[in-house]
């Protein structure tokens, strides 16, 4: 495969749509976060697969079709600007992060609506990191904080005045801390060094 049919098919968001698929099944089977997970005790805590996949479970269709209305645009748009394998570790690590900084707080926050805010913080990061790319470090990161610190700020206020509702928000909140954080640290980086994260120079090339 040549150059460019590669980053033809680098567009295709493979991550993005796998995900959506294989919870989309399980949602259309009626399988639920309380049919598969325990969230109390040992078990909860010492079973890895608790911190990630937990994902890919919904309360019900609704839940996932509403899911869905922001993590394909966010993820689509997040591949398209990085990877495939970019978006699947900042799921991962975001999916985690939420769930054992949440299990250490509040409790288990389990569910896909975390990781979704998190995406969305991300991709802000991403976007805010290719319009400021011939900017210098200092101004990118004074930029960055600014956009980040109210939005997080918002979703702490939501979680403290909401009070005890179906709504995740706790999850939320951490989801978006975690996602631009991460992604932060990733696009710094890179604006320091010149290069994004699958190597390609920032200032010439977007996306593949």
């Amino acid at each position: 495969m040549d150059v460019s049919a590669r980053r033809v098919v680098g567009y295709v968001p493979v991550t993005v749509l796998g995900i959506a698929l294989v919870s989309g099944a399980l949602a259309a089977g009626g399988i639920r976060f309380h049919d598969v997970f325990e969230f109390e005790g040992l078990p909860w805590l010492l079973n890895p697969f608790n911190y990630t996949v937990n994902m890919l479970f919904h309360a019900d269709w609704g839940h996932y079709a509403g899911n869905m209305r922001l993590w394909l645009p966010f993820g689509i748009l997040m591949t398209w600007l990085t990877s495939n394998r970019h978006v699947l570790w900042l799921v991962v690590t975001i999916g985690f992060g939420k769930t054992a900084t949440g299990i250490l707080i509040q409790g288990p926050t389990v569910g896909m609506s975390g990781v979704v805010f998190g995406v969305g913080a991300a991709v802000l990061v991403r976007s805010t990191g290719y319009a400021l790319q011939d900017s210098s470090l200092e101004t990118l990161q004074i930029i960055v904080f600014g956009l980040l610190t109210p939005l997080a700020t918002g979703f702490l206020l939501v979680m403290i005045f909401a009070g005890p509702r179906w709504i995740a928000d706790f999850s939320h909140f951490l989801g978006f801390l975690f996602g631009g954080a991460i992604e932060a640290m990733y696009v710094f980086d890179e604006h320091e060094d010149g290069r994004d994260s699958e190597g390609r120079t920032i200032s010439k090339t977007v996306g593949r």
